[in-house]
């Protein structure tokens, strides 16, 4: 038990205190805001790459990954499309190829997890979140790094004022 407490620790989503125990970790409005702010900017600069250095094979794994996500929205199947995104996202990353950016944004990802995946449930929030990686998409598809990176950053700022 005091093992899996530490990881969680380690990750940010359990706060320990001296001789009260662990609690988990509370995320504040505030803190959101900076986190997304990071989160802006790293994730935008990973479309920003992977619209250079993309394979077509990567690019027909993205496209996939984006035809999935339309079914999810199909089926308005929020659980689906929440593990889908993840992917896209992850593969977005994948593509960048930069070991530490990658390695930040996974741990700001995962304080922010149980906010990410309610904000799904918010009316229109689907499909916004859908249209939002179409566009991501076409900026990457296009080889436009400057239009995933603005895609990409819109889509972040969105998903904070979707958290409200």
């Amino acid at each position: 038990m005091r093992e899996a407490i530490k990881v969680l620790a380690s990750e940010g989503l359990v706060t320990t205190k001296m001789n009260k125990g662990a609690y988990v970790t509370e995320v504040d409005r505030r803190d959101l805001e900076q986190i997304f702010t990071v989160l802006s900017l790293l994730e935008g600069q990973a479309a920003k790459e992977t619209a250079i250095k993309a394979s077509e094979a990567q690019l027909t794994q993205l496209d996939n990954l984006h035809h999935r996500l339309e079914k999810a929205a199909a089926d308005r199947d929020t659980e689906q499309f929440f593990e889908i995104n993840v992917k896209f996202h992850d593969l977005i990353q994948e593509i960048a190829g930069n070991k530490w950016m990658n390695g930040v944004i996974e741990d700001l990802r995962k304080v922010l997890k149980l906010q990410r995946r309610d904000s799904l449930s918010r009316s229109g929030r689907l499909l916004s979140s859908l249209v939002e990686h179409r566009e991501i998409l076409q900026a990457i598809l296009k080889r436009d790094p400057l239009g995933a990176e603005m895609a990409m950053r819109k889509h972040l700022t969105r998903g904070l004022e979707a958290t409200k």
